[in-house]
């Protein structure tokens, strides 16, 4: 019951010294990055309208829906995390220094995926001079980023826990 108490108290004191009311940012940020995602809903509409009268079932706006919701995510996270690290930035002291622990990680692992690196390195080179597009380096990049992450990941779970 003490513990109970304790833990209330705790709690009233931690919600007493907040100054700011805890919402979820993201449907106000949704709201704000709608006006960046204007082609992509226009691109959406003209699709489901060229294909309202279709009854077969074959024709759909997939695409056109996923990339307005993608144009969507991709503005709501980059503010959301602006936000989160505005909110976590003002609870740090001002004499601390905030220092990303994976950045230093990656710099170790780095001689670890020497080979994915040169594959990646070899791939870029080859298709330098391809100006139709088509070809490109992901596997190779997600290769190298991968061993990163596989090398980097244990280390920093450890650091968060």
């Amino acid at each position: 019951m003490v513990n109970l108490q304790n833990r209330n108290l705790r709690l009233q004191y931690l919600f007493a010294m907040s100054d700011e009311e805890v919402v979820d940012p993201k449907a106000t940020l949704e709201v704000q990055c709608k006006p960046k995602c204007v082609r992509q809903i226009k691109e959406y509409q003209a699709c489901t309208k060229r294909i309202e009268g279709d009854e077969s079932g074959h024709k759909h706006c997939t695409g056109q829906y996923f990339d307005y919701w993608h144009c969507i995510d991709k503005c709501v996270a980059a503010k959301l995390f602006d936000h989160l690290n505005s909110f976590y930035l003002r609870r740090v002291r001002s004499d601390e220094e905030v220092v990303d622990p994976k950045a230093t990680m990656e710099v170790t692992c780095k001689p670890k995926c020497v080979r994915q690196l040169k594959e990646y390195q070899a791939c870029t080179r080859r298709i330098e001079g391809d100006e139709s597009g088509s070809k490109h380096c992901t596997g190779q990049y997600f290769d190298y980023s991968q061993c990163i992450d596989k090398c980097v990941s244990p280390k920093l779970f450890e650091k968060l826990k």
